[in-house]
């Protein structure tokens, strides 16, 4: 029997919730109207046979509840080279206003992206990040946590462990603090005596809006284990999270997974910076926020942006900034808000990317802020995420078309990890093309944008993966918007490296 491979996948499944009220900072509109919200797990098989996928579900407390999984009454294994999307919603085996976490677990290489999807109102939202194999780490980076009049942000944090509790500390930090804000929980709680709250096996801790310690509050958090009273070392035990953060007074929706310590470095790219950006009727503009891994004490980091104006003319800008805790980056703003010199500002339509040099490790999360409210981000790459293979599982053209309007449709951001030239090929997987479809190659200096509506030997309401290659280290972000739904139509994400 091949070794099972082990994805922790967050899940939180919610339908027709209601707003929640709890005694914890004051915060005018605290609660929130969540709206009904599913998520779903698209899988992707990289190995050589047919993939057979195991998909276990615990509750809050640890609980099994209920699997899923391929070969199934509604799927056979999955094919190599193709993917299978779990829908929770509409799954018998989840009662409705389940949430929790689960396990996926499979027999061949893979590759996985959570998403989820809430209607509020008339409202659609969607958002999403590819995951990590393994079991999780003792500490996690978070660079975007919100709890203010604007935003406010979901942390979930599961133990992993198959068998053994977890204590489980969240420091808050303001940017630019020289201190935690916050630490949570303050003091010892039973079970753990070195501080934290305890999390049982598979169990899930939650902090949203209605028991965040932090209120009008703007900057990261770093979730690190404790030793437990039961004896379980900090450093055995294993951690996931996923951060959703929502607009309290829009349709905004953004999600991201935790950093492991094997991800923060000294050096980090983004892909995708923008100011009023346009494609296909989207406008948008980009902010990053840079974590110190170290908080408290000063990080020197070297931004340099490149990218081109709306006449297509080179933009370059260097500028150094000094990190304490948390720093915002604004694309849409000058100066020092905008991390950049007070002599230089990027053009009103910029089109780049952004390479970070620091002292000391971070970690780096950016949002995609559109004109009509959309919202999402995705996590900053480094050397772990660079690849001359990089596996994107969800892209399409003019998928689930209505009225007239095209459906979803995806671009993908390639970046050269060094800035170098590169030559990029596109393998596109899908029931149309079960050996996959060649498309470039094209020449990438620096970055270049692939758009899959442009490239005609995809049929239109086509859906499926694609595999970018590369013969120098690339990393990719894909966009995936839709026109049919009015609220946030944006799904955001980064590619996995597959070599």
């Amino acid at each position: 029997m091949p070794r099972r491979l082990t994805l922790v996948a967050l899940l939180l499944v919610m339908t027709a919730v209601a707003a929640l009220v709890a005694a914890r900072p004051s915060l005018d509109a605290q609660s929130l109207g969540l709206g009904e919200e599913n998520s779903w797990i698209r899988v992707q098989n990289l190995g050589g046979q047919p993939a057979t996928v195991d998909v276990t579900f615990y509750d809050l407390a640890g609980h099994q509840v209920a699997t899923d999984g391929c070969p199934d009454g509604g799927c056979g294994a999955i094919q190599p080279g193709f993917g299978w999307s779990f829908f929770q919603q509409g799954f018998g085996g989840l009662a409705g206003g389940y949430r929790g976490s689960a396990f996926v677990t499979a027999d061949q290489p893979f590759v996985a992206l959570l998403a989820r999807d809430v209607f509020k109102g008339d409202q659609f939202q969607i958002a999403g990040d590819t995951l990590k194999l393994g079991h999780g780490t003792p500490t996690l980076y978070l660079p975007v946590v919100q709890n203010n009049a604007g935003y406010a942000s979901r942390i979930s944090v599961q133990n992993s462990s198959d068998g053994a509790d977890a204590c489980v500390q969240i420091e808050y930090w303001a940017e630019g603090a020289s201190g935690a804000t916050a630490v949570d929980p303050p003091a010892p709680t039973a079970g753990c005596p070195n501080g934290g709250e305890r999390v049982p096996a598979h169990g899930t801790l939650l902090r949203d809006e209605t028991n965040l310690p932090v209120a009008n509050f703007e900057g990261a958090a770093i979730v690190r284990a404790l030793a437990t009273g039961s004896g379980v070392a900090a450093s055995a035990q294993t951690l996931a999270a996923t951060v959703d953060t929502r607009d309290r007074n829009g349709a905004g929706l953004a999600t991201y997974r935790g950093i492991g310590p094997d991800e923060v470095t000294g050096t980090v790219a983004l892909p995708q910076i923008d100011r009023n950006a346009s494609d296909r009727g989207s406008t948008w503009s980009t902010r990053f926020r840079i974590l110190n891994a170290s908080p408290g004490s000063a990080n020197q980091v070297t931004l340099r942006y490149e990218g081109t104006n709306d006449a297509g003319e080179a933009v370059e800008i260097e500028h150094d900034v000094v990190v304490t805790s948390a720093l915002t980056c604004d694309q849409a703003l000058s100066g020092v808000a905008g991390c950049l010199p007070d002599d230089q500002d990027l053009p009103p339509n910029f089109r780049g990317t952004v390479r970070l040099q620091a002292t000391s490790p971070i970690a780096v999360v950016v949002q995609r802020r559109d004109t009509d409210g959309s919202l999402d981000n995705y996590r900053g790459l480094t050397t772990e995420a660079a690849s001359r293979q990089v596996m994107l599982p969800v892209v399409n053209k003019n998928y689930g078309p209505f009225g007239d309007h095209d459906g979803w449709n995806s671009s993908l951001r390639v970046l050269t990890f060094d800035g170098s030239t590169a030559h990029v090929r596109v393998i596109y997987y899908s029931k149309e093309f079960p050996n996959g479809r060649l498309f470039g190659p094209v020449t990438v200096e620096g970055q270049a944008t692939l758009r899959q509506w442009d490239d005609a030997g995809l049929p239109d309401g086509w859906v499926g993966s694609a595999i970018v290659v590369s013969d120098e280290p690339v990393v990719v972000v894909a966009n995936i918007e839709t026109e049919v739904f009015s609220g946030d139509r944006v799904l955001l994400y980064g590619g996995v490296s597959i070599e």
